[in-house]
């Protein structure tokens, strides 16, 4: 298998199937794990990094010759409405168990996602996610694009996925 198909656009990013794999990873993971509907919004490219949430998970894609960096980032009332259908327990502040689950549900989306992107000629690495919170920056030295996708909850809040790549 090749790094990534050849006959798409030189950026990933613009590669729908590439957009379609993680819209349906969310879906799906949320639907499947935390009964919840999560509506993607309309994606749009970001230049530089802007805080959109109190806290994150984030991974980092390798698909030689491709890197990159999924963040998924939620608001409070989006996270603690996810883990509250998630696990029948009303949370009031992010925690511990809160961080935890972010990055399980970092590690199954990112997961989701590469297996279908591997059957479509990509060929991305197994990672492991890391969770951040608070008032965060993100900086790297050779920041690529940034495609980021909002998804809608029921109960009015938003979250993002974050791809980075370079």
């Amino acid at each position: 298998m090749s790094a990534a198909p050849k006959n798409e656009a030189i950026n990933p990013l613009f590669d729908k199937r590439l957009i379609n794999a993680f819209v349906d990873g969310v879906t799906k993971t949320l639907k499947t794990m935390a009964q919840t509907d999560a509506k993607p919004g309309k994606p749009f490219i970001e230049a530089s990094f802007v805080l959109k949430g109190e806290i994150a998970g984030m991974v980092g894609m390798v698909a030689p010759p491709l890197k990159g960096t999924l963040l998924i980032s939620y608001s409070k009332d989006s996270i603690l409405h996810i883990l509250e259908n998630m696990l029948g327990e009303k949370y009031t502040e992010i925690n511990g168990e809160v961080s935890d689950a972010v990055g399980e549900m970092t590690n199954m989306i990112y997961g989701s996602a590469k297996t279908t992107l591997n059957q479509l000629g990509y060929n991305f690495e197994m990672a492991i996610p890391s969770v951040i919170s608070g008032n965060f920056t993100i900086t790297q030295a050779d920041r690529g694009a940034t495609l980021v996708i909002p998804f809608g909850l029921n109960n009015g809040s938003t979250f993002y996925v974050e791809i980075t790549v370079q």
